[in-house]
């Protein structure tokens, strides 16, 4: 299993709700994220970056669509523990330094879901001396303790010594992800860091030339009424076997589920057997038959179309397709 890590600040909305996704990650490859506190402050001023709304300042429509795929996001996901901090940005200099002393204290895990928890949940001036000591001694922290540590030279050189050494390895921002030595910024390569982490996690033999997989033993079923999707993960790829009884519509037995109105994946794959339809939002309605390799765009519906099971494999697309994750 690959050495999977999380370099987060408390101050970035994007590391807080990818913290909120990651459990499912780890249910599902069985991987442990390592959180790693670095400073963003730092790591803006070791690699000249600036933060978002200072990047995005006076850009038309930039703004608008970063919200637009958080609202995404969080519909994707299902989460509804977010909320935007009134008194963002927030220093987040003594809190990043809190949860060194956490580190310590061995209250690391509990301290980063409450401080979250009081960021972006329940938000709160966390940098705010009163407010922060209120809030430790509401999540049940000892919070002269946590007080003396923040000024410890060493937690201060520990999360300084985090911030270089992750600058140095790469990072300009927060959420980062490292799989070995692979780096991935973003909330939205969560899925690129769970494709690479089950793609190494088995390890690779040094003579290793040819890797067989079958959709009898496939690495995730995605299943739903009328039909399931079988997924293999293989040399870098996710590739789906899409299996459909008659009767079965998107729109009633996926969609529904998964709640949208039409399929917003993209795909790229073959007919294998039986034939359904492509039906796309603009009205126009495609037969595909064994043997049709199809590329079908984003907004759409699908139907079996006679009395025999449909079955396609799908190359592209096959990632997202049906995930209610």
């Amino acid at each position: 299993m690959p050495k999977v890590e999380f370099h987060f600040d408390f101050g970035s909305p994007n590391a807080y709700l990818a913290h909120l996704v990651i459990p499912e990650i780890e249910q599902r490859t069985g991987a442990k994220f390592e959180y790693v506190p670095v400073l963003l402050g730092g790591v803006y001023k070791l690699t000249g970056n600036r933060s978002p709304a200072e990047s995005f300042a006076g850009i038309k429509n930039k703004p608008d669509y970063a919200r637009l795929e958080t609202a995404r996001f969080l519909k994707h996901h299902g989460i509804t523990r977010f909320r935007q901090n009134p008194f963002f940005p927030v220093n987040t200099l003594m809190i990043m330094r809190g949860a060194s002393a956490a580190q310590r204290l061995g209250l690391f895990e509990r301290y980063v879901d409450e401080i979250y928890r009081h960021m972006w949940s329940e938000p709160k001036k966390l940098d705010d001396p009163a407010i922060l000591r209120a809030t430790l001694l509401e999540s049940g922290f000892d919070a002269d303790t946590f007080a003396e540590l923040v000024q410890d030279a060493d937690v201060k050189a520990q999360l300084l010594d985090n911030t270089e050494h992750s600058v140095g390895r790469g990072t300009f921002g927060s959420p980062t992800f490292f799989v070995g030595d692979e780096i991935f910024f973003g909330k939205d390569r969560l899925r690129d860091v769970e494709e690479m982490i089950l793609a190494t996690r088995a390890g690779r033999p040094e003579n290793l030339d040819v890797a067989l997989k079958r959709f009898e033993r496939p690495d995730e079923v995605r299943t739903f009424e009328k039909g399931k999707f079988e997924i293999v993960r293989i040399g870098g790829m996710t590739i789906g076997r899409a299996t459909y009884e008659p009767g079965w519509k998107w729109s009633l037995h996926v969609g529904l589920a998964t709640g949208t109105s039409s399929c917003p994946v993209e795909h790229v794959g073959i007919v294998v057997s039986g034939r359904a339809t492509a039906a796309m939002d603009n009205g126009a309605i495609t037969e595909m038959r064994p043997g049709d390799v199809f590329h079908i765009a984003p907004g759409h519906d699908s139907w079996v179309i006679g009395d025999e099971p449909y079955v396609s494999l799908h190359f592209l697309g096959a990632g997202h397709y049906a995930d209610r994750s």
